[in-house]
């Protein structure tokens, strides 16, 4: 399990599955004092990376664009998660990584 904070409507997920089997993927979408979204599931190809944006997952009108969202991801492979915020004030986007191990709650 793995939970990258600080994403807005906009940013994007890249999954990265570094394991030799597909990679079958659950992401909940939460922020404070509201109702947790999702879960959605996704698959992800061995050896393979698969880019969602929060609006590919969630409906537009759901998401806060001036609410902070954590992304909680629980997989059965071992994945790299990155988020990638392209609504940051800088040129370049903003990027961070974070490992999912497998069978962790």
């Amino acid at each position: 399990m793995s939970v990258t904070d600080g994403c807005a409507p906009g940013d994007l997920l890249y999954l990265d599955n570094v394991s030799p089997t597909n990679a079958h993927v659950e992401l909940t979408l939460c922020a404070e004092g509201e109702t947790p979204l999702g879960p959605f599931r996704s698959m992800v190809p061995a050896q393979r990376t698969r880019a969602l944006s929060l609006d590919d997952l969630v409906d537009s009108d759901a998401l806060t664009s001036d609410t902070p969202y954590s992304v909680v991801v629980v997989s059965d492979a071992t994945m790299v998660v990155h988020l990638t915020q392209r609504g940051t004030p800088h040129p370049e986007p903003a990027t961070a990584g974070s490992p999912v191990f497998p069978g962790l709650p």
